[in-house]
C-alpha cells in the first residue's frame, strides 16, 4: 500500500513498490472504477475480470468499467 498524491492536473504518480508489486509497465492500461468517496484502479493486462469480483456491489449509474468487468473481454 502506498499514499499517493494528485497533482495540480490531476495525475497521481504510482511509486516504484505498487508498479512492481502489480506488474505494471510503461504503456499498461488501467481501469478505473470510481465509487463515492474513491477509485479502484485495476490492470488489464492480460486479465478477464468476468467473475473474479464476486461479492462486489456497484450502485452507481452505469460507467465504462461495466464493459470490462462484465462482458468477458
Amino acid at each position: 500500500m502506498s499514499l499517493l498524491k494528485v497533482d495540480k492536473k490531476f495525475r497521481v504518480l504510482l511509486d516504484k513498490d505498487v508498479r512492481e508489486v502489480a506488474g505494471l509497465e510503461k504503456g499498461d492500461e488501467l481501469l478505473a472504477i470510481p465509487f463515492k468517496g474513491g477509485i479502484i484502479l485495476a490492470s488489464l493486462k492480460g486479465k478477464s475480470f468476468i467473475g473474479s469480483l464476486r461479492g462486489f456491489s456497484y450502485n452507481e449509474d452505469v460507467h465504462e468499467a461495466s464493459k470490462y468487468l462484465f462482458s468477458g473481454k
